[in-house]
Order: C-alpha cells, then sequence, then structure tokens
C-alpha cells in the first residue's frame, strides 16, 4: 500500500510539473500587465482575449500558422510514406550490402541537427532554394528517415512471417504486400510515427532560422522569436502568441493519444 501511494505521488508530481508551464502560460496570455505581476497562478478578473488577437494581428501568426501548416503536411506524409517503403524492405528482404545500407541510414540518429545545418545552408543556396518552404520540408524530409525507418522496420518485424508468406502464395506482389496488408496491421506504429513527426516538424527552430531570412517564410516558432523581441515588456502579449503555437500540438495529442499510447505499448511488448 506504500509503495503504491508514492507511485500516485510521484505521478501527481510528475503530471503538476508537466503541465504548470502550459497553465501559467495559458493564464498569462488573457492576463494584464498589472494582473500578472499580482500571482503568476491567480485568476483575472476578466479574460482578455483582445491579447490573442494583437498577437495574431501584430505578429502576423497568420502568415506563419499557414506556412507551419504547409511544411508540417508537406514534411509527415511523405516521411511515413518513404519510411513504411524502407522500414518494409529492411525487415522482410535480404540483398546484397542491406547491413551496410541500413546502418550508414542510421547515421541520421547520432548526428545532430546542429553539425549539419552549416554546410546544408550551402547545398541549399547552390540549389536556389533559400527563402523558400522548400529549404525546410526537404531537409526534414530527409532527417526524418532515420528514425522512421528504423520504428517501421521494428513494427514490421513484430507482424508474423506466415501472414506475407500467405500473401505471396494468394499472388500478393509486394507493393499490395505493404500497402494493403502489412501496412493496416502496423497502424498503431504509424500513428505514433505520425504524431512525433508533427510534433518534431511544427517545433523545429533552427533549421527555419538559418535558412530563410526573409519573414514570408518564417514558421511559428521563429515568427515568436522575432515577435517576443518587439514585445518584450508586454508579457501577456507573448504569452499569447506562445499559447497560439502550442495549442494544436496539445489539440493533436489528445486526439490521437490512443494510436501513441497503443503504438508505444506495441513496441515495447513486441520488440
Amino acid at each position: 500500500m506504500i509503495r503504491r501511494w508514492l507511485t500516485y505521488i510521484a505521478l501527481v508530481l510528475g503530471c503538476v510539473i508537466a503541465i504548470a508551464p502550459f497553465v501559467v502560460t495559458i493564464l498569462a496570455s488573457i492576463k494584464t500587465t498589472g494582473e500578472l505581476v499580482q500571482g503568476i497562478f491567480s485568476l483575472p478578473e476578466e479574460a482578455q482575449w483582445k491579447n490573442y488577437v494583437e498577437a495574431w494581428n501584430q505578429g502576423r501568426f497568420g502568415r506563419f500558422f499557414l506556412n507551419s501548416i504547409i511544411v508540417v503536411v508537406a514534411v509527415v506524409i511523405p516521411s511515413v510514406v518513404f519510411s513504411a517503403m524502407t522500414g518494409f524492405a529492411f525487415a522482410r528482404f535480404r540483398f546484397r550490402g542491406s547491413g551496410f545500407i541500413f546502418a550508414y541510414l542510421l547515421l541520421g540518429l547520432v548526428i545532430p541537427l546542429q553539425a549539419l545545418v552549416v554546410p546544408l545552408y550551402y547545398v541549399l543556396r547552390e540549389l536556389g532554394l533559400l527563402d523558400s518552404l522548400w529549404a525546410l520540408i526537404l531537409p526534414q524530409i530527409a532527417m526524418s528517415m532515420s528514425f522512421g525507418t528504423l520504428l517501421m522496420r521494428q513494427a514490421f518485424l513484430s507482424i508474423p512471417k506466415e501472414i506475407m508468406e500467405a500473401a505471396i502464395v494468394d499472388g500478393a506482389s509486394s507493393w499490395t504486400t505493404l500497402w494493403q496488408i502489412m501496412y493496416p496491421l502496423a497502424r498503431p506504429m504509424i500513428g505514433t510515427l505520425s504524431l512525433m513527426f508533427f510534433i518534431w516538424t511544427w517545433n523545429e527552430f533552427l533549421l527555419p532560422l538559418v535558412v530563410n531570412i526573409d519573414p514570408k517564410y518564417h514558421t511559428l516558432p521563429v515568427g515568436l522569436l522575432y515577435f517576443q523581441e518587439r514585445w518584450t515588456s508586454n508579457i501577456p502579449i507573448v504569452a499569447a502568441g506562445a499559447t497560439i503555437i502550442f495549442l494544436p500540438l496539445v489539440a493533436m495529442f489528445l486526439l490521437f493519444q490512443r494510436q501513441l499510447i497503443e503504438g508505444i505499448t506495441q513496441g515495447a511488448v513486441k520488440g
């Protein structure tokens, strides 16, 4: 009983530590500056929803929000599709050099973006892709392939080989086997991977900051940086801008938390 209560207390403390920054930011975004000084957890006398309107208009968050949506969709969908294809190939086929190629692909997991951003900048400049959304989409698809391939390979390896062999006996091609049989069976892991790619792409800061100087191509994290520099003295407005950024992440997590937990559980049990 004591161990159980200690576990519950630890879980509650962990939840409080994780949720407190979001609560503080949301409360700060609907207060005046004077009310913010009175206490970070105090409730405002009247919610200042105009802070969101002012942040949206003054910070040009509409443009940044659209850029983030375009980049996320253009990165997540191809990354998941390509990861499923490469993961299936490494899981179910043996060909010359497959081990070396797989190990080479996994180097993307150990090399940080900070070490790649400078040479990547010059490559994109030579290709004429600087100050464009393509400068964000193409590199992030490539950087997602290492983790995506590893995760999908493990997901496909956890599926019994007899299912694939039965499909081959019935005359199904490799393409049909992947998309009509293996892909649906690995759907929980695919949902987990999609949510991870969404979070990583939405929060990406360094790459958009380096490769896009034109504000027309900024995403929300970079847009918030310049907005914060302008409104440093007005914390409620800055908090409203920060809330605009993380609310879509919270909404996506709440919508797909079941798939995320199921995918993680599947990997823990079958991995």
